[in-house]
């Protein structure tokens, strides 16, 4: 690039200057730190472009200035347009402080650093430039346009906001350097790149464009586009566009952005040209980038392009996911198991202690037999004289108590048991009880009823 020739030049020349006053004892040497000075404030009516008499306007500087020249341009407000026809440095005071409000016309190669500029510059044909550090707002239309053939465009730590179009539009044939750059609030793209044009897009945020945030055309370029911060713009973080003109692939490289909350992380547009599918796999190389929360998708499916770090990424998720899920049915599994052996476990505890009670009832049954039989061996004379037999009723009336004992804890383990075989079994003891009860009751009812001459008597020794 011509002006990074020049600048090495400039920079030879000074150190063969330091290195002539190191050796001549610094005789006879005098030199201005630029070449030509502006002050729109200067109210004197001699002007020589020096620091102390400066140019009033920057048109001025520009006429007087010879190839090559450093122009430094004092803090103030400057209306002007002007063209740049000889190649020349512009370097503002202040980047707050020096404003041009106007159009800047370059067809000669230019490097402008530290000033605002509200408005647009214009890179014709076969100009180069380099610029650091502007803020470049309000412009008409586009920010800054770049028309082809040949060139460098290099735009380093800048701010392009609010065009009326475009924030930056180059033409095809160019080389770029876009970098640490805000793009910003422009109505149609942040970026536009025509076909043929090579170079990087790198480290710069990129967002709230009305149109995509970055789009370039395919066709015979080549792009390293890397490390940007896109957001919320109107149509895609990032797109890839064919044209009519051309079939030419491209060699276009798209790693580590974030593009996020525009419609389509990363897109591709044939609108003009209808090209296969395999043209951007061709052409593309996508990886390790941030795509996400867009209102469409990450990718559209006509651009059919895999990120491989994130298709690994995916796939390892993907894996780790369904080792998880085996370990969880596992868990599940054993868990199952677990409370099928603690339900065989209940079943036969439960089982046990209903044995237990059944066991229970059958001795309380055997002692009521015993003094039944004895009730039922007193015959009806004997009754008559003496009564029933008091003793064995009484001894009935005091095992009674254990029936009732024994179908309560019957009925509190059947509300404990798990399994319809000893809940029936439960059940069943129950009504067993219940009727073996009301039948011994029946009984002694009805024999200690009874009337007989001397059963007052017995009753009382009963």
């Amino acid at each position: 690039m011509k002006i990074n020739f020049f600048r090495k030049n400039k920079e030879s020349f000074l150190l063969m200057g330091i290195l002539s006053m190191v050796f001549l004892g610094f005789s006879s040497v005098s030199a201005e730190s630029y070449d030509v000075y502006v002050d729109v404030d200067y109210d004197k009516s001699e002007e020589d472009g020096s620091d102390d008499k400066p140019y009033k306007t920057i048109v001025k500087a520009i006429e007087q200035a010879e190839e090559g020249d450093e122009i430094y341009i004092k803090e103030g407000e400057y209306e002007e347009n002007f063209t740049i026809d000889k190649e020349l440095s512009f370097f503002g005071e202040d980047l707050e402080e020096v404003e041009i409000e106007g159009e800047i016309k370059i067809i000669n190669n230019f490097e402008a650093q530290d000033f605002v500029l509200e408005g647009n510059i214009v890179v014709e044909n076969g100009a180069d430039i380099e610029i650091n550090n502007l803020i470049i707002k309000e412009a008409d239309k586009i920010g800054i346009e770049a028309f082809g053939n040949s060139g460098d465009v290099i735009i380093k730590n800048s701010v392009i906001k609010k065009s009326g179009t475009k924030g930056v539009y180059v033409q095809q044939d160019r080389e770029i350097v876009i970098s640490g750059c805000s793009i910003y609030g422009n109505q149609e793209d942040g970026i536009d790149l025509r076909e043929n044009v090579d170079g990087i897009i790198s480290g710069n945020n990129i967002y709230e464009n009305g149109k995509n945030g970055i789009r370039f055309v395919v066709a015979d370029s080549e792009l390293e586009i890397k490390n940007n911060s896109i957001k919320n713009n109107g149509d895609s973080g990032i797109m890839a566009k064919s044209i009519a003109e051309s079939d030419a692939e491209g060699l276009i490289t798209v790693f580590n952005n974030t593009s996020i909350a525009n419609d389509y992380g990363f897109s591709c547009d044939f609108s003009q040209n209808k090209v296969e599918t395999s043209y951007w796999k061709k052409s593309i190389k996508v990886d390790n980038n941030n795509f996400k929360n867009n209102d469409e998708n990450e990718i559209n499916k006509e651009c059919d392009l895999i990120q491989p770090t994130q298709a690994a990424l995916k796939k390892k998720q993907e894996e780790a996911r369904k080792k998880e899920m085996e370990e969880n049915q596992k868990k599940k599994e054993e868990q199952i198991a677990m409370m099928e052996q603690n339900k065989e476990r209940t079943i036969e505890e439960n089982k046990t202690q209903l044995n237990q009670l059944v066991e229970a009832k059958s001795q309380l049954q055997i002692e009521v037999e015993e003094q039944r039989k004895k009730i039922e061996k007193r015959g009806w004379l004997v009754s008559f004289l003496i009564g029933p037999n008091y003793g064995a009723i009484n001894k009935i009336k005091e095992v009674a108590p254990g029936f009732g004992e024994n179908l309560s804890q019957f009925d509190d383990l059947d509300r404990k048991l798990i399994d319809s075989e000893n809940q029936k079994i439960a059940q069943q003891e129950m009504e067993d009880v219940i009727n073996y009860v009301e039948e011994v009751n029946t009984l002694v009812v009805k024999r200690d009823s009874r009337f007989s001459l001397f059963g007052w008597l017995f009753g009382l020794f009963g």
